[in-house]
């Protein structure tokens, strides 16, 4: 059997984030200088995905806790949630893969560890939203079963039972 090509943990301050790119100035941006601190302020944690072979990070995201509201959600879905104002979800905020490792599936690999993490969260959490930054990453998002927020443009949710049918 042949060892797995990545592993998917924590960043950690030993984790080399020069030379990442993704080609989203903004993605590569924050991860080079702003995702330190907002793990220092417990605002966001971050994931990468690491290549076995050279130790250089393919790709990362981000898992914080979030809310959908409760109109945002399909009235199929909506009716069959309690009373209360939002329910509790967590949010991918960003999700980047460098560019040498891009059409590789390392982004579907993110996804499903994000939904894993989530799923297993010892907090109630129904569902794994993000906002997409644009109509590519949309897309991307439709293709792994994501439903749009009604209401909020690029905003999309996937319901974390999803998970036990993937």
């Amino acid at each position: 059997m042949k060892p797995p090509l990545f592993s998917l943990v924590p960043l950690s301050k030993s984790h080399v984030r020069e030379g990442f790119c993704s080609g989203s100035e903004a993605l590569d941006h924050y991860f080079s200088a702003q995702v330190g601190q907002d793990i220092k302020r417990n605002i966001t944690k971050c994931f990468v995905a690491i290549d076995n072979d050279d130790q250089k990070i393919a790709g990362y995201y981000t898992l914080s806790a979030a809310q959908i509201p409760l109109p945002g959600l399909p009235g199929e879905i909506a009716r069959k949630m309690p009373r209360y104002d939002a329910v509790p979800a967590s949010r991918i905020g960003r999700l980047a893969v460098d560019r040498h490792y891009q059409g590789k599936r390392i982004g579907s690999a993110l996804l499903a560890d994000a939904l894993l993490r989530s799923s297993n969260s010892s907090m109630a959490v129904y569902a794994l939203l993000v906002d997409a930054k644009d109509e590519q990453a949309e897309a991307f998002y439709l293709h792994h079963g994501f439903i749009p927020c009604i209401g909020a443009l690029h905003t999309l949710f996937l319901p974390l039972k999803t998970i036990s049918k993937i």
